[in-house]
């Protein structure tokens, strides 16, 4: 992934946090049948080592997994949708009219080996760890236990789990960094003015990554 230089992001605690907050992951495979990808939830787990692991799950029949080749590392893509950012919200382009319109967006490139989990109570332990992590939103969270055991148990034979063992990380915070203070304002400004979820949690990303403070 080409990461210009403002837009680089090293700090593993924000790119953790990204990763909570956007979990649903684009899998990315050489396989014996070329190129493949899949979309699957996953979650980051601290075991100490430089990057940490990620874990998450495949249907038994999802063919990624099976003809994907050994010897090649994964990539795993986290992304969230952006917003556009149109050229009018710059007060500069009312003065000069160089400016143009740009995409602001936030995305991690992991690259990863894989081993996949059988094991039936290390498997639960991932469906357990998952479904805490995302259960957050409800008052009366679900739980494994929830279910009856022989469910469960029949639930886990239609799927594998997988350990993916981070190697190299690369995350890009593209949140209007390297503009005139006046063009970040212009830009926050705008997409409060659109007056919606989207745009202002896009606008609340600009401020935080670029220390804006309004009463400047």
């Amino acid at each position: 992934m080409h990461v210009p230089t403002n837009f680089s992001e090293n700090n593993l605690d924000s790119i953790i946090d990204f990763i909570a907050a956007n979990p649903l992951a684009t899998l990315v495979a050489q396989t014996s049948d070329g190129i493949e990808a899949c979309h699957i939830p996953l979650f980051w787990h601290n075991d100490h080592s430089q990057y940490g692991k990620l874990y998450g799950h495949f249907a038994r029949k999802n063919p990624i997994y099976q003809n994907a080749l050994n010897s090649t590392s994964w990539l795993i893509i986290f992304q969230d949708s952006g917003h556009y950012i149109s050229p009018n919200w710059y007060p500069t382009k009312a003065k000069t009219h160089k400016e143009v319109p740009t995409w602001n967006y936030q995305s991690i490139h992991i690259q990863a080996d894989i081993n996949l989990i059988e094991d039936t109570d290390r498997l639960k332990w991932v469906l357990g760890k998952m479904t805490s992590q995302q259960e957050t939103i409800s008052d009366s969270p679900w739980s494994l236990e929830d279910a009856p055991a022989a469910y469960i148990d029949t639930m886990c034979r239609a799927i594998i789990g997988f350990e993916l063992t981070i190697e190299a990380v690369q995350a890009q915070f593209k949140l209007s960094q390297g503009k005139v203070e006046e063009n970040i304002a212009g830009v926050i400004n705008g997409l409060n003015e659109l007056n919606t979820e989207h745009a202002a949690t896009m606008a609340h990303k600009v401020v935080k990554q670029n220390g804006y403070h309004s009463s400047r």
